[in-house]
């Protein structure tokens, strides 16, 4: 097996997002250099993480060389500028970097990865605003949802929700909800009291208990009426703020059949986004006024509201007054994770992070692929709950050890579950009778672990 510290990454801008791919990598001992042109970020870095600090150009040829950037395994470029993002990366590649991560807002530059990555080698980028948009929709799917990932392709969830006081799954056992109401999915890991645990058959939910739930993705919908989880399809959203994440979210809400009204305050931007999205109310308001100008029914029949603006503290306090009147979902817009201890204990509000969900991509698209200088079975990799709590997705071949083998007969080491096993177009919750088979993916759970091949969740 390679060492981690044995891999050597570069990354150009010392942001917030840079600054947290940094702190995430260096807890995973890889090698790393960070390039800012401001000395204060550079000197802040070098006192925060067991990081190589350099301040200049990025994107100079000068300067990589200096740096040795042709020896680069992973080379990240998320400075605030998508030019020098994509020279740097490109750069990078023609010194002989392996692999090189670009972010890329202008929506002209985004739709042109194909190019970027047939013609400039880059093996990925990276679109915050995007990213964030797709990351609240899939939010809005589930109310109850805290997180949704996806994996193979779509086929396959994973979702995040908590123990509500009164909830149907509340004092009950994993057996117990499986038994009596039959759902097609499995909870691969509970978090309580802030600690992490793979549960047993006989583990007993309570409230305030976090669940990560695995499934086909057209099955949580069936099971979550089956546990009489609330499922209503969103019908009427509001977004306060009119940025480009509400853009892209209003967009894909609408693809969805959903009504969309957006609160922008200042006229030009209002003006701006009733032009470019005909489709939605734009209305130019403060969010506040505008709520309390809307009749208790008009309130009643909005199922979603989502905080977009830049201010941080405004968007928690529109959030707590739409959450106050009963609004079913409601998501907030942060900066930084700290905000979170603003809001109450029980408190139905989600919060989203831009930089957080696009360093989260860029950290487990990274990882999947440095795990595959190993073995190029990893396909994508998430981290939650700050490391607590990995899952990684594995393409299986005929090479792997334990193939056609009923998994009762196998033993998994602790902290660590087969969430489901994707074959073809069918998504499997496993069983004791099912194997895994070559061309199959498989979601593993694994819990203060990091594995990087298959086999290294059996024991010998």
């Amino acid at each position: 097996m390679r060492y981690h510290n044995a891999m050597n990454i570069f990354i150009v801008g010392g942001g917030e997002i840079g600054t947290s791919l940094a702190v995430q990598l260096a807890k995973d001992g890889y090698k790393l250099t960070l390039i800012d042109r401001e000395g204060s970020i550079v000197d802040n870095m070098g006192n925060t993480a067991d990081v190589i600090c350099y301040q200049g150009n990025g994107a100079s040829y000068a300067t990589l060389k200096e740096l040795n950037a042709s020896n680069a395994d992973m080379f990240i470029a998320v400075t605030n500028s998508d030019e020098l993002n994509i020279l740097s990366c490109m750069t990078a590649h023609m010194m002989g970097a392996k692999h090189t991560i670009a972010r890329v807002r202008d929506v002209d530059y985004a739709s042109q990865n194909r190019f970027y990555k047939d013609k400039l080698g880059l093996s990925m980028t990276i679109n915050p605003e995007l990213a964030t948009a797709l990351e609240v929709y899939r939010l809005l799917r589930f109310p109850l949802a805290t997180r949704v990932e996806v994996f193979a392709g779509g086929r396959a969830e994973l979702v995040e929700m908590s123990v509500k006081e009164g909830s149907p799954l509340s004092e009950k056992t994993l057996i117990e909800i499986n038994q009596s109401m039959g759902i097609n999915l499995l909870i691969c890991a509970v978090v309580r009291d802030g600690e992490a645990f793979v549960p047993k058959g006989d583990t007993r939910l309570h409230s305030g208990d976090i669940l990560y739930l695995t499934g086909a993705a057209e099955e949580f919908r069936k099971s979550f009426k089956k546990l009489k989880l609330p499922v209503k399809p969103l019908q009427n959203v509001m977004i306060s703020g009119g940025g480009r994440i509400s853009s892209y979210l209003a967009n894909v809400l609408i693809k969805q059949g959903a009504t969309v009204t957006i609160v922008e305050k200042s006229k030009a931007l209002a003006e701006e986004l009733s032009g470019n999205i005909p489709k939605a109310a734009v209305m130019c308001d403060d969010t506040l006024a505008y709520f309390d100008s809307m009749s208790g029914s008009d309130i009643a029949n909005t199922d979603a509201f989502i905080a977009l603006t830049e201010n941080d503290e405004y968007n928690l306090v529109a959030a707590m007054y739409a959450e106050s009147q009963g609004v079913s979902k409601v998501v907030s817009r942060i900066s930084a994770k700290s905000r979170l201890k603003v809001l109450q204990p029980g408190s139905r509000i989600c919060t989203v992070c831009r930089e957080d969900v696009a360093a989260d991509r860029i950290l487990g698209y990274s990882r999947s692929l440095l795990n595959a200088e190993d073995n190029d079975a990893v396909e994508s990799l998430y981290r939650l709950m700050d490391g607590k709590i990995e899952f990684i997705e594995f393409k299986i071949d005929e090479n792997d050890r334990n193939l056609n083998i009923p998994l009762k007969d196998l033993r998994l080491k602790s902290g660590i579950l087969l969430g489901c096993i994707m074959r073809g177009s069918k998504t499997i919750i496993p069983r004791g009778d099912d194997v895994l088979m070559p061309g199959d993916m498989a979601l593993v759970a694994t819990i203060g672990r990091q594995i990087v091949r298959l086999e290294d969740i059996f024991q010998t």
